[in-house]
């Protein structure tokens, strides 16, 4: 048995596309600040902007989103200085922040701001380099990126910050194998459930070391932003879509065996210090870590007669747990590939109702053909119809476009 393991598309591409409305899109970095612009006060002016107490004029800007931020230092040197010092300071600027796309182009890695209208470039990320990794997850300002090695790491693109995970041959089904120099030659997974008593239902299967990640990989989401502290780690991971979980700086993977039988997932999240995992078949089910242990409760049983691969709450509204029909109402869903989110445009007033933000799901037509330009647009439920996020550029393909948003908090405050 060689090649993918099952995986499934999210949504069905979408019929028919207008030309975007959105604003064009233009490019500012993240490296450098805008330069200082010299403008003359007018006659008789009231105040002087730039003699703002530095606690006050921190306090005013903490409250724009990162665009905002970052535009306020071209006022004067003294907001300059005050918004550098909020940037340096990781802990102190926690806005929230509306979703971005993340994506890299032929100058590198960037971020499409929907609350701007227009990209900004990230400084350099560490290495190796991001252009060869795949992207397996989105949670709280973080990727989880797979390297060469089939390796996880978290990587940070608002502040270039990383953290490497647990090596892949630590988790439960795979087996590195060395050559004669000792180097890693392959990687054999054994296909076996949690089912008891133990059996595997083949032969272990040989892997390349690149390839692997393909095979093993289906989705990664984090129970917090790792730079509070004890973040947890969770995988949907092949043989037949399991679940494993780590902490971030813990010593091993520990493969979760109290799943319901045959349980297969296709989506999960953190909410109230749980992870929901949903099933394909439209079962919900509640696990709460403790220690090296996952405890496992049946919200709800399987009873879809299709494939279900998405699972959101809609946090804003009091005892609204899920939607269970075709309006969003006042918000917008955020699906794709290993990314998940719904938000009221009430608190994101920069998003449109009823809409669908949405990237290219289908995780063959990803891994198989990585030079074709991905499905990347906002879908109108209303009127079934969609709009291009950003405008049609083939380089829009390898690592697939991710909606991500972005944190600005640092690990080392």
């Amino acid at each position: 048995m060689t090649g993918h393991m099952d995986h499934g598309p999210v949504i069905g591409r979408v019929k028919e596309r207008k030309k975007s409305v959105l604003p064009p899109s233009t490019h500012e970095s993240l490296v450098f600040l805008p330069q200082l612009r010299n403008r003359s006060r007018p006659h008789g002016a009231a105040a002087d902007w730039s003699k703002l107490p530095a606690d006050i004029l921190a306090s005013v800007l903490c409250c724009f989103e990162f665009p905002g931020l970052f535009s306020s230092a071209a006022v004067c040197t003294s907001w300059r200085a005050t918004t550098r010092n909020l940037r340096r300071r990781g802990r102190v600027y926690t806005r929230p922040q509306t979703p971005c796309l993340f994506y890299i182009s032929p100058a590198g890695a960037e971020l499409y701001s929907l609350a701007a209208g227009r990209s900004y470039r990230l400084p350099d990320l560490p290495d190796p380099p991001v252009a060869d990794r795949y992207i397996w997850g989105s949670s709280h300002g973080w990727l989880v990126t797979a390297d060469v090695r089939s390796d996880l790491h978290l990587l940070n693109p608002a502040t270039g910050e990383q953290i490497g995970l647990l090596p892949v041959a630590t988790t439960e089904h795979v087996t590195p194998v060395l050559d004669d120099a000792g180097e890693l030659s392959r990687y054999n997974l054994s296909f076996y459930d949690a089912t008891l008593p133990r059996k595997e239902t083949c032969p272990p299967q040989p892997y390349e070391v690149g390839k692997f990640r393909e095979v093993l990989y289906l989705k990664a989401v984090l129970s917090c932003d790792p730079s509070r502290g004890d973040c947890i780690t969770m995988l949907i991971h092949n043989p037949k879509r399991q679940l494993s979980f780590a902490r971030v700086g813990g010593q091993q993977w520990h493969w979760i065996t109290t799943s319901p039988l045959y349980s297969q997932y296709s989506d999960y999240l953190y909410h109230n210090n749980a992870f929901y995992a949903m099933t394909r078949q439209g079962g919900i089910h509640h696990y709460t870590i403790e220690g090296s242990y996952a405890s496992c409760d049946v919200v709800f049983k399987d009873t879809l007669p299709y494939i279900a691969y998405n699972i959101f709450t809609d946090t804003p509204c009091e005892g609204k747990e899920m939607h269970t029909d075709d309006s969003l109402g006042d918000d917008a869903l955020f699906i794709g590939h290993s990314y998940t989110c719904c938000l009221s445009t009430r608190d994101y007033p920069k998003l449109l109702p009823g809409h669908v933000y949405f990237t290219d799901d289908d995780e063959y037509w990803l891994f198989e053909y990585k030079n074709i330009r991905r499905d990347v647009g906002i879908y109108n439920l209303e009127d079934d119809t969609s709009l291009d996020v950003v405008s049609s550029q083939p380089w829009l393909n390898w690592p697939n476009p991710i909606w991500i948003t972005p944190s600005f908090t640092k690990i080392n405050q």
